[in-house]
């Protein structure tokens, strides 16, 4: 009797310590590896008070890359320009933009086109970066026919320039955008339910989206080619919780990673854009001068070194800024942080 008790309580513990080792692996894949990084700065906050900032970019000063610029959107009042240090240097009072987005235009060198989605009225606003006096004007708006524009992402494919706009309800419709800055619609399709972030690999011609409450998908940004979307990582893995927001890459010299805003757990996601694996998540904690990030929207990440960040850096919005507290603004992390606590190769 005393041995067969002993070999049940054997085989008991040994059947826990398996089944908690799978619960194990299930977690680390479910859950990953979540890390922190330290703000290095922030931006001035956003003129309107609630919920106002949304979504970053950075445009790249090829001539002076101490002179380039984060822009930024209120999406209570307009665009705002920041300089490298944060501090505003402009503010166009154009209406309520959502995403902004930006590609140098291939139709003339000297200037760069951005792309901004506005809320009300539905339309899609186009700005000019001149290179030379590195200032923002803007150009042209176009009403589209889509309820509420959303998400909006850039790129430029086979010399076009094109645009890729989104809205609540799910749909998509992609936009070429020609050289007299006219909209020409190419391509719709849609997702089942609300969208909102989206990216553009230029190189590799692919283009991911954020369904908010499902996950990320993948296809083909050539218009010619059909709207196939394929599962990257679903809301439940990968440390992914609802809302999926802000998507950017980050197109360094030997790997692209897409970062995804994980805004249900205030972290963000990393993938290697060559398989797709998960490589890991980071939150952003504050530092001696500034708060960290919760509930982000928009991010846009850069390979521009400055300023101590000599592998770029990445551009985040912050939900509550508290340090002091004062309406919404962005935060900037560096990405030589993220690569070495994620051990990103």
């Amino acid at each position: 009797m005393t041995v067969r008790k002993w070999r049940k309580r054997e085989l008991l513990a040994l059947a826990i310590f398996f089944l908690s080792a799978f619960l194990v692996g299930c977690s680390s894949e479910s859950l990953g590896k979540i890390v922190s990084v330290a703000a290095r700065a922030e931006t001035t906050p956003v003129p309107h008070d609630d919920d106002a900032a949304d979504d970053p970019a950075v445009w790249v000063n090829e001539a002076s890359p101490n002179d380039s610029l984060i822009l930024g959107t209120d999406k209570q009042g307009g665009l705002q320009i920041s300089d490298l240090y944060g501090n505003q240097i402009e503010y166009l009072d154009i209406g309520r933009l959502n995403n902004v987005d930006l590609r140098t235009n291939p139709y003339d060198k000297s200037n760069t086109i951005v792309v901004a989605s506005q809320r009300a009225p539905a339309r899609v606003v186009v700005f000019l970066v001149e290179h030379e006096q590195a200032t923002v004007n803007f150009e042209v708006a176009h009403e589209v026919k889509l309820s509420e524009p959303y998400g909006i992402c850039a790129t430029v494919l086979n010399g076009k320039y094109f645009a890729v706009l989104n809205d609540k309800d799910g749909n998509f419709h992609q936009y070429e955008i020609t050289p007299t800055f006219d909209l020409k619609l190419v391509r719709e399709w849609a997702t089942e339910t609300q969208p909102e972030g989206c990216v553009v690999d230029d190189d590799a011609q692919r283009l991911y989206v954020g369904e908010e409450a499902v996950g990320i998908w993948r296809l083909s940004a050539l218009p010619q080619d059909p709207p196939d979307l394929v599962s990257v990582a679903r809301v439940g893995e990968h440390s992914l919780k609802a809302d999926i927001e802000g998507l950017t890459l980050y197109q360094g010299a030997l790997k692209t990673f897409l970062i995804a805003s994980s805004q249900g757990n205030n972290s963000y996601a990393v993938f290697d854009t060559a398989d797709h694996t998960y490589r890991g998540s980071f939150r952003v904690r504050g530092s001696s001068r500034f708060d960290g990030t919760s509930d982000t929207d928009g991010i846009a990440a850069t390979t521009l070194a400055v300023r101590g960040m000599e592998e770029g850096f990445i551009v985040l919005q912050d939900g509550e800024n508290t340090k002091p507290k004062a309406n919404q603004n962005f935060k900037v992390i560096s990405w030589s942080d993220v690569r070495m606590k994620l051990d990103l190769d």
